[in-house]
């Protein structure tokens, strides 16, 4: 077992780290042309995951069963964490008042769009190609590319003063995906450290797809990824609705994606020390995303 778990995670590792220090030596000129590759190489990878988990999404039983499994679980895992947050931490009265332009409204919209309509692509290349193509392998390699390049983003990440909050933040959000995933063993038919790996991408789709397909399963990586796709949508709407008066509880929800895709939600509707916490936040969560996905498949 810990054979597996240590194979698992060292590319992993070393992916990240590799990218981090190279992105600590390297110009930003040359840092910048780097990270812009990620949005493309993620489209890559979600054509690649739509491609494997065709098997899964048109097969209309176990499709269905997936699709209702993972909007049951984000659900709970953005209302228990919601609901977590704000018995564990103090209201604080946010007065930020940026207005939001409808350019930043539809921007992850539309991001969230792509990300579906790359994944309805892999599915139809799906019925095209040979089913012998291998897929797994180039989801494998997209996979470790995309964390050396996401290590060289987090090289760029700088937090100007720590306090109690940002801590505070993202232990409570992995907290609250204990007691989420503890519940829903009560409505679907999952055990609790399968749900506790298909949560623990925390909203990083393009991770914890593959990641969890390529580890326990094609029918696990759709659970996975829609879990998380939902999970963002989610957060984003939250953010319009309550980040002004609830930065944390929103911040909590966005989970890993609170220091990129919805940090720009983040920035128009909480404080500048809610920015950064989510910054903080959202690098921890990032950090242990893979890590918790392997260590908790350990035990399926």
């Amino acid at each position: 077992m810990i054979n597996n778990l240590i194979f698992s995670l060292l590319p992993i590792l070393l992916s990240l780290i590799l990218g981090w220090g190279i992105g600590r030596v390297i110009n930003s000129n040359t840092r910048d042309n780097l990270v812009s590759y990620i949005t493309f190489l993620v489209w890559l990878l979600l054509i690649s995951i739509g491609f494997q988990f065709g098997s899964i999404l048109f097969d209309k039983e176990l499709g269905t069963t997936v699709i209702v499994g993972s909007f049951i679980y984000s659900t709970i895992i953005t209302f228990i964490t919601f609901i977590t947050f704000i018995l564990l931490f103090k209201k604080v009265k946010n007065t930020s008042k940026n207005k939001k332009s409808i350019s930043e409204i539809f921007k992850p919209i539309k991001e969230c769009v792509i990300a579906i309509s790359m994944v309805i692509i892999g599915m139809v290349l799906y019925l095209v190609l040979p089913s012998n193509w291998e897929s797994e392998a180039v989801s494998s390699i997209l996979l470790y590319i995309l964390i050396f390049l996401v290590g060289v983003d987090l090289s760029t990440i700088k937090i100007q003063a720590l306090t109690i909050n940002h801590f505070q933040v993202p232990l409570i959000t992995i907290f609250s995906l204990f007691i989420a995933a503890y519940l829903t063993t009560f409505i679907i038919d999952k055990s609790f450290f399968e749900l506790l790996v298909l949560g623990s991408g925390f909203g990083w789709f393009s991770l914890s797809g593959p990641l969890i397909g390529k580890t326990l399963g094609a029918e696990y990586g759709t659970f996975a990824l829609l879990t998380d796709l939902i999970r963002e949508f989610y957060a984003i709407g939250l953010l319009y609705l309550l980040g002004r008066n609830y930065p944390n509880p929103i911040i909590g929800i966005c989970g890993a994606t609170a220091m990129d895709s919805t940090l720009p939600f983040i920035k128009n509707n909480c404080s500048q020390l809610d920015v950064q916490i989510a910054i903080f936040s959202g690098f921890i969560l990032t950090i242990l995303a893979p890590f918790f996905i392997i260590f908790f498949s350990v035990f399926i």
